[in-house]
């Protein structure tokens, strides 16, 4: 452990939570010299994190401050330098600066974000590397996790609200399920098929939270250089998921499926185009069926110092 003097902080101002206070916590910081810079449309943070990452004054640290999509798009950018042979890429700090914050609980489990820099710009932090995914059908990277389904649905929903923060997505989810129909669907993990019929959706992870609250994948570990999914079948009672969801213990719901691979299909039987999302941001619906294939040990992070069970196998239940 290290200290981390030179920061890059990728900001998205446009991102649904507080990112000034994180500037502003990280600027106060006397032990770090911060350069900021801001994003401006969709995507730049990918190519601002590998213009850093690659370059010949590399900062000890980058920070991503954003919601979960600005965080998956800077670790985009870190992995795209690791990928191209960069030697000594800068780990990943996030920042919870976004509407939902699940990346940020996975590393931190929602500690104030002035307390994580106490520890994290002192060199008290563990540095752990953690696995990505890469979607087939159209090369993107994954960090967070996907979802297909009610869950993308619900995120489509979050655009007509008026809420903030977590309870924006709680009460999308809801507005979701009133018109929400279930697809006829399969998936498939590592060739085999775990199951084919009516879904109501499909989560992967990478990372055990979603919305920053529902622990929807509950069995999956960080860096065991594998994916999880929990499929929703239309046998499940949806309030019954919904109650088991915020204590991470929705395998014990009747009608839900748990599988476990490197690479894991999501398709519609139908032919129809798939409603399907990934760290936060909704995918065209382009195509019937989505393919994720685990990068193991590919980002390197900044998390708690502590062994934590999404790190180190099954949390209590």
């Amino acid at each position: 452990m290290t200290d981390r003097s030179r920061v890059t902080a990728i900001v998205n101002p446009a991102a649904g939570g507080d990112g000034d206070r994180a500037v502003a916590a990280l600027t106060a910081a006397d032990t770090a010299e911060v350069d900021v810079v801001r994003t401006t449309a969709s995507g730049v943070a990918a190519d601002i994190a590998y213009k850093f990452a690659a370059g010949d004054a590399r900062p000890d640290l980058v920070v991503a401050v954003g919601g979960d999509g600005t965080v998956g798009e800077v670790a985009t950018g870190l992995y795209r330098a690791v990928e191209s042979g960069v030697v000594g890429v800068p780990p990943l700090l996030v920042a919870p600066a976004g509407t939902g914050n699940s990346c940020y609980r996975g590393m931190w489990d929602d500690i104030p974000f002035e307390d994580v820099l106490r520890v994290a710009l002192r060199g008290g932090a563990a540095v752990r590397s953690l696995d990505l995914a890469r979607i087939e059908e159209n090369e993107h990277i994954m960090l967070l996790g996907s979802g297909s389904g009610l869950f993308a649905a619900s995120l489509v929903a979050t655009r007509s609200r008026t809420e903030t923060g977590r309870e924006l997505l709680m009460a999308a989810a809801l507005a979701a399920m009133e018109t929400y129909e279930p697809y006829s669907g399969r998936v498939v993990v590592d060739g085999e098929v775990l199951y084919e019929g009516g879904v109501v959706e499909t989560i992967v992870g990478g990372f055990r939270y979603r919305g920053g609250l529902l622990n929807l994948v509950p069995e999956s570990v960080l860096d065991d250089g594998l994916l999880d999914v929990t499929l929703v079948t239309t046998a499940a009672d949806m309030t019954q998921f919904a109650r088991a969801a915020m204590h991470g213990c929705v395998y014990d719901v009747p009608g839900i499926r748990w599988g476990r691979g490197v690479r894991i299909t999501i398709e519609r039987t139908d032919g129809e185009p798939i409603l399907f999302e990934h760290d936060g941001e909704v995918m065209p619906r382009a195509t019937s069926a989505y393919t994720s294939s685990v990068l193991p040990a590919a980002l390197r992070v900044l998390t708690l110092p502590e062994p934590q069970p999404w790190f180190q196998g099954r949390g209590p239940c």
